[in-house]
């Protein structure tokens, strides 16, 4: 989903950019290739350490990385040509702040592309991927449609009118995954899966060691039983300050 929101801030040369959410890196890095300057911002230290040797080994001198609160951006007002975030701003507690903020530290001007999955049941990766999280927490409640978070388009839509947005389109995106070998898929779903992020930390290193064997299990499994690959959809809501 990187490529989409990159081709639809339509960079120029020279920008300076922002990420929200930028977790391992997986947006940032692509973007480095794009703009002058890339910042990226996470909540998660760990997962700022492993982007951290993402740099080094790419040896990329364009990306500046913050640990802290998306929802309170330390950055000045009017500093980014675009701002991006894949997957991160949809599990905001305050979606509003975190719109609200992004659009403060936009330039006039700016453009913004953020990413959320559509419902769950759209989405056979996504299915899959709850399929194994419940292996590990059985009483894991079943993901439900719903109104009020960004996976609605109109919702979508209305927040980012609400933070003063114009020009909006909220646009449907379908990605394909390899299904591959079940280590290659369950860890391709750590890796950029907040869900799944959350629940490691909240297991801690040790229980989750024990408790993901419970997951790959599952997994190998229910994938030979699946059909080509796995499609994700995904909303990609666009705009300019």
């Amino acid at each position: 989903f990187a490529e989409e929101a990159i081709a639809a801030a339509n960079l120029k040369p020279g920008a300076t950019v922002l990420d929200v959410a930028c977790g391992p890196g997986t947006l940032a890095l692509k973007l480095a290739q794009h703009a002058d300057k890339v910042h990226g911002i996470d909540f998660s230290e760990a997962m700022l350490a492993v982007f951290r040797n993402k740099i080094e080994q790419a040896g990329h001198r364009n990306i500046a990385l913050h640990c802290g609160d998306a929802q309170t951006l330390p950055y000045a007002d009017a500093t980014f040509d675009a701002a991006f975030s894949l997957f991160g701003l949809m599990f905001f507690p305050d979606r509003k702040q975190g719109f609200a903020e992004i659009y403060r530290t936009l330039k006039p001007g700016g453009s913004i592309a953020i990413t959320s999955w559509a419902s769950v049941d759209q989405s056979p990766a996504m299915q899959t991927m709850f399929g194994a999280m419940r292996a590990i927490k059985p009483d894991l409640p079943q993901p439900q449609r719903s109104v009020t978070t960004l996976e609605n388009p109109e919702r979508f839509k209305q927040e980012m009118e609400e933070a003063g947005f114009r020009n909006i389109e909220i646009r449907s995106v379908t990605k394909a995954f390899p299904v591959g070998s079940t280590d290659e898929f369950w860890n391709h779903m750590v890796k950029g899966s907040a869900p799944i992020q959350m629940m490691k930390k909240g297991l801690g290193e040790e229980l989750w060691r024990e408790k993901e064997k419970l997951a790959l299990a599952w997994l190998e499994e229910t994938l030979p039983t699946l059909k080509g690959p796995l499609t994700s959809d995904a909303w990609l809501g666009v705009g300019v300050k």
